[in-house]
């Protein structure tokens, strides 16, 4: 049975997301972002340390007295990608879906097939349908990732995660290089070719 718990008995994710401190970090960047481009004054001193709810409450209060300006701005996209992200870990924390499996090109030259991970077992070895090899993921990601063959594109957060960036990087160096996307997927070979060049 699929779970986000850990062996200590807790949901970690939902004791993250309750605690909201992922959550008030991104939202409280961007709203000090808007408060100087807008040349607002800063935040009251109501931000209750006690009381995480009014804490969220006033920062989501304030985004959306200021959605408008901000859906015209340069950085929309790296904040709609921060948001859409924040919500994707508060649904993971609540268990209102499952992890979509993931397919992969094989890594083996005269195999066409893809290899399907399922995100919520990474550590169970996978098998390719086609040419029947197996590999612990770990294992298949590097042998594919080496083949200059195989194209990859995975989302933004998967890439922030492998690349050991920020979504908002990622989401420049697609906007500057102008990445090739595929549904909500991005390349990433050029991605990583793209973060070499800057």
């Amino acid at each position: 049975m699929a779970t986000t718990e850990r062996s200590i008995g807790i949901n970690v994710n939902a004791l993250d997301f309750h605690l909201a401190i992922d959550l008030l970090g991104v939202l409280h960047a961007w709203e000090s972002i808007i408060r100087k481009d807008r040349n607002l004054t800063p935040p009251a001193l109501v931000r209750a340390e006690n009381n995480r709810d009014l804490e969220v409450q006033a920062t989501c209060d304030f985004h959306l007295a200021h959605l408008s300006w901000t859906l015209t701005q340069e950085w929309a996209l790296d904040f709609a990608g921060e948001l859409y992200g924040l919500h994707a870990r508060g649904r993971a924390a609540t268990k209102k879906f499952k992890e979509q499996a993931r397919r992969i090109p094989c890594p083996t030259d005269d195999c066409e097939k893809f290899v399907v991970i399922d995100v919520e077992q990474l550590n169970q070895d996978v098998t390719c349908f086609g040419c029947k090899q197996s590999w612990s993921v770990l294992r298949l990601v590097a042998l594919a990732m080496s083949n200059p063959n195989r194209r990859f594109f995975l989302d933004v957060e998967a890439l922030s995660a492998w690349l050991q960036i920020t979504p908002k990087e990622i989401y420049r160096l697609i906007k500057k290089f102008d990445i090739e996307k595929r549904g909500s997927t991005y390349d990433l070979q050029a991605i990583m070719k793209a973060r070499q060049a800057v």
